[in-house]
């Protein structure tokens, strides 16, 4: 099929270099709109003259579609198959068109890597400078839910058959030195009258770090091959669905040794010793000497003589000093806070030492964990903790699933490849 059409352009003597850009814009972009139509009542044609005698015409029907070049306006026969006695589009039919498909998939992407980033209006207010026409954001918004809904069955899916039916999970088949997993939440505001703020889960998985430069003056390592997964689920939900994906990306099952570090909340502790894992767990020390400094407060030197013993790896006088400090100054309860979250974090203060000897990558092998920190902020702060923000829970779960796909280029690419199918 072979189309042509012209393009008359009415250029004045007198203009500049900005008013032939916009006009140039807004002219190619209106024959755009015109080609596109054209064409599509060319394929109607031709495909009606094929499939002459299988169907009968009816009248013709409006439809609106928005495109990389805009909102498009076009008609096309309401048809009836003659072997099903079915009523339906042709037009629709051939070109892969659903009832009350609103935009193109390109259109519905672009949208929703806006919507991942920025909120709802500005997402809005971005795509139309885009394609020359306005999304209404509530649109967006239920895009948004339906492809993150979409997301958040696959995982419920995967799930039941790794842990109801006990299915295997496809990997790379690598055995890898290491896998460190850093584990950690944040609160976001809840919109549902009467209920409480809500826990956003996040962790992030790496087998190594290397460094970015050699000559820079401050040492900055960038992880190596890093998978990131989060939600909003139990914790026993989210840890076996962070096994599945990390046995997807890095092969969990393969990896001589795991390591996971946390700001010693049970439910990552509780994790780290599942019987799916059985990983490693590191207390991160930063957070340990923020609830020290919390309990002892003023009291710069003890807070350090008692890090001085830790990192001499003297964790029972650490520990027996702090009882002797209680002992002496008597019933305090932020003291009594402190012993109790050490001893429920006992096994993880020295959690990264004791696989220096099996380990060659020295530099996985830390007591912090500021990777999760950062990712917390990029992953969940900047898009979900601005002013004024507040959600319900399904709202940011599918948001969220949608977001931590677009981290990962390949497989965001490979979920609108398999979308298209």
């Amino acid at each position: 099929m072979r189309i042509s059409e012209i393009l008359e352009l009415n250029i004045p003597d007198d203009v500049d270099i900005n008013k032939l850009e916009r006009y140039l814009a807004r002219e190619i972009k209106r024959f755009g709109k015109q080609v596109f139509s054209k064409v599509l009542q060319e394929i109607e044609t031709k495909k009606l003259e094929e499939a002459k005698g299988t169907l009968g015409r009816r009248e013709k029907v409006e439809r609106y579609l928005f495109t990389r070049l805009g909102l498009i306006r076009f008609e096309r026969h309401k048809v009836k198959y003659k072997e099903t006695c079915k009523f339906g589009f042709l037009l629709d039919d051939v070109l892969g068109l659903r009832p009350y498909q609103a935009a193109t998939k390109w259109v519905r992407q672009r949208a929703l890597e806006l919507a991942v980033e920025y909120p709802f209006r500005q997402a809005m207010s971005l795509l139309r400078h885009e394609i020359g026409d306005e999304i209404s954001h509530r649109t967006i918004h239920r895009w948004a839910q339906e492809e993150g809904k979409k997301l958040r069955e696959e995982e419920e899916a995967r799930q039941e058959a790794v842990f109801g039916r006990a299915e295997k999970v496809r990997n790379d088949g690598q055995q890898r030195e290491i896998v460190v997993l850093e584990v950690d939440g944040t609160m976001l505001h809840s919109q549902e009258k009467g209920e409480d703020d809500f826990e956003a889960k996040l962790a992030i998985m790496y087998s190594g770090k290397e460094l970015e430069s050699k000559t820079a003056r401050h040492k900055r390592y960038r992880l190596k091959e890093k998978v990131v997964y989060g939600g909003i689920e139990t914790a026993d939900d989210f840890g076996e669905r962070l096994y599945i994906q990390g046995e997807r990306k890095l092969s969990l099952s393969l990896a001589k040794n795991l390591l996971l570090i946390s700001d010693g909340a049970r439910w990552i502790s509780d994790i780290a010793g599942a019987d799916y894992l059985k990983a490693t767990y590191q207390l991160d020390w930063w957070h340990y000497e923020k609830k020290l400094s919390a309990a002892l407060p003023g009291e710069l030197k003890l807070q350090q003589e008692l890090m001085n013993l830790l990192w001499a790896g003297k964790r029972e006088e650490h520990r027996n000093l702090l009882r002797l400090k209680r002992l002496v100054d008597g019933p305090s309860e932020k003291l009594d806070d402190l012993l109790g979250y050490l001893e429920e974090n006992w096994d993880g203060i020295y959690g990264s030492r004791n696989l220096k000897g099996k380990v060659g990558a020295r530099e996985v092998l830390v007591v912090g964990s500021g990777g999760i920190e950062k990712n917390i902020d990029l992953a969940l702060c900047r898009r979900f903790k601005g002013r004024g923000m507040s959600w319900s829970r399904a709202g940011a779960q599918n948001l969220l699933k949608l977001r931590l796909l677009r981290y990962d280029r390949k497989d965001w690419k490979d979920y609108w490849r398999r979308s298209m199918n």
